[in-house]
């Protein structure tokens, strides 16, 4: 079976590796398009196809492409030229479609597994030029939040999932926000993240003899739906409180200037480290370095970086956000804030911190459960040959 990942660049977000990777060692052959930003190792199923960046390059990669379709498929070749002529966009965007979308016509794949929904309706025109079954992934912002605020985005949503052959969705709760545009619910499969197996492995270690100080942690984007500021109010309620902690925040890229205003106004600066995005391994370790990892986002699917923490024995604080109360169950496998309450999440922290050394650790090991019982490899694969197996023989 052939599997076309479209991801945009190469390597991309942790789950669509874990996807590529899992997806690899279970046989499938995977023809991945995009632009490689840096050099990846992957199986030897795995095929990647780079759109060159450079403007001169992409002219006669594409003109490579373009011949190999018009002697294969003279009928598709005139038809997207059709359609490339008819957008109104201009020549570079024109270009850069043309680089992106001729590899996949031409490596003709059983699926095209599309990982963002809003390229659906930039790339719509192939529903009628190719012939293999479009599956689209759902996650996040661009279910969650985008199309609220962007009426001609729902409204290509309502236009194109209706044409989509399936659905894979991150968590029970975004299929049901992808169902108020118009995918059946009969079309979806949630299927989890996968945590690596190595992560299960590492032995939880006790706390018991650490400092003080509470060492609390953040992984993730500065980005308003994470919720940093709701973080910084919660650590200046347990600083009132008398609270003894350092907060991390790892974060890929520049810190923006409202960040750093807000620590200085909060007078939060000798309380808080930021720190810039780390490889994964280093992320790991930070993490394992941690008491605890506090997740205060307003949107998520379900976070990568809470599954990881639950593995490798790091407690975590969670808002109820998106899918999260599938993964956290408050008192249970964690902690569990509502959204944008400041007060509770510093609450939280307390109660956690206060908790028996003998509770900790049996809200530890549950936590490793969780994932052994339904974010495993093992569990994603068998998601996804049922997914696509339904989509190719149904």
């Amino acid at each position: 079976m052939k599997v076309a990942i479209y991801s945009g660049n190469i390597p991309s977000t942790t789950f669509i590796e874990n996807l590529i990777r899992n997806l690899s060692n279970s046989g499938f052959r995977i023809l991945l398009f995009g632009k490689k930003i840096r050099d990846v190792k992957y199986n030897e199923n795995v095929e990647v196809h780079n759109t060159p960046n450079n403007s001169i390059i992409i002219l006669f990669f594409i003109l490579k492409e373009s011949l190999k379709l018009f002697f294969k498929s003279p009928n598709k070749f005139s038809k997207l030229l059709k359609y490339i002529s008819s957008s109104d966009t201009g020549l570079k965007s024109k270009l850069k479609e043309l680089g992106m979308m001729l590899p996949i016509i031409n490596n003709e794949p059983d699926i095209f597994h599309i990982q963002w929904a809003k390229t659906v309706q930039k790339n719509s025109y192939l529903f009628n030029l190719m012939k293999c079954r479009f599956a689209l992934s759902l996650r996040g912002a661009h279910i969650n939040y985008s199309p609220l605020n962007d009426e001609s985005l729902a409204e290509s949503y309502r236009k194109y999932f209706p044409k989509l052959d399936g659905f894979h969705a991150v968590s029970k709760a975004i299929s049901i926000e992808a169902q108020k545009y118009g995918a059946a619910p009969e079309k979806i499969k949630v299927i989890y993240s996968s945590v690596q197996d190595e992560l299960l492995q590492i032995k939880t270690e006790s706390k018991i003899n650490r400092s003080e100080v509470t060492n609390i942690i953040s992984i993730g984007r500065y980005h308003w739906k994470k919720g940093y500021h709701y973080a910084f109010d919660a650590m200046k309620i347990l600083i009132g409180k008398g609270f003894n902690f350092q907060y991390t925040i790892v974060a890929q890229g520049d810190v923006p200037e409202e960040i750093l205003y807000i620590l200085s106004d909060k007078e939060l600066k000798s309380r808080v480290v930021l720190k810039n995005g780390m490889a994964h391994d280093e992320l790991m370790n930070e993490l394992k370095k941690s008491d605890m990892l506090l997740l205060p986002s307003v949107e998520e699917g379900i976070a990568n970086v809470v599954l990881e923490s639950m593995a490798i024995g790091v407690p975590v604080i969670s808002t109820d956000c998106g899918g999260m109360n599938e993964a956290v169950s408050d008192f249970e496998n964690g902690m569990m804030a509502k959204v944008r309450d400041p007060n509770m999440l510093a609450q939280k922290i307390i109660e956690y911190s206060e908790l028996s050394e003998n509770k900790k650790e049996q809200m530890k090991l549950i936590a490793k459960n969780t994932i052994s019982e339904k974010f495993t490899d093992k569990k994603q694969i068998d998601g996804f040959v049922n997914f696509y197996n339904s989509l190719l023989y149904s």
